[in-house]
């Protein structure tokens, strides 16, 4: 059965360029651009993984992390995010977040971590 992926990224060149390398490892991909459109996918679809951003355009990826967290959403997250700092790792880790990764990325550690999460 093919991976399911919630991507919440609002690069549109990016998501797009995740999307296809992921389609090509014959993942289903979902994206959302925003924290709202990114909660209500959450909400309603069955994912296997959830990559977040943290900085989009109507909120943090932080609380939108928190969010689902409480929402008792328990699909593994990976923080994909150019805030590199030691406090915003860890401020996405207890946001409930299980993985977090620094932009610029490689695309094969990207499929890797997600991978991971899965299992």
């Amino acid at each position: 059965m093919a991976m399911r992926v919630l991507l919440v990224e609002d690069d549109r060149s990016l998501a797009d360029i995740v999307v296809a390398g992921m389609r090509e490892q014959h993942f289903l991909i979902l994206v959302a651009g925003s924290v709202r459109e990114g909660r209500e996918r959450a909400e309603v679809g069955e994912y296997d993984v959830i990559v977040l951003d943290v900085m989009l355009p109507d909120g943090s990826g932080f609380e939108l992390c928190s969010w689902i967290r409480s929402r008792g959403i328990t699909t593994p997250i990976l923080m994909l995010t150019a805030r590199d700092a030691v406090d915003d790792r860890v401020r996405g880790l207890e946001a409930g977040a299980d993985d977090y990764l620094i932009k610029p990325f490689a695309f094969r550690e990207l499929v890797a971590r997600v991978r991971a999460l899965r299992r």
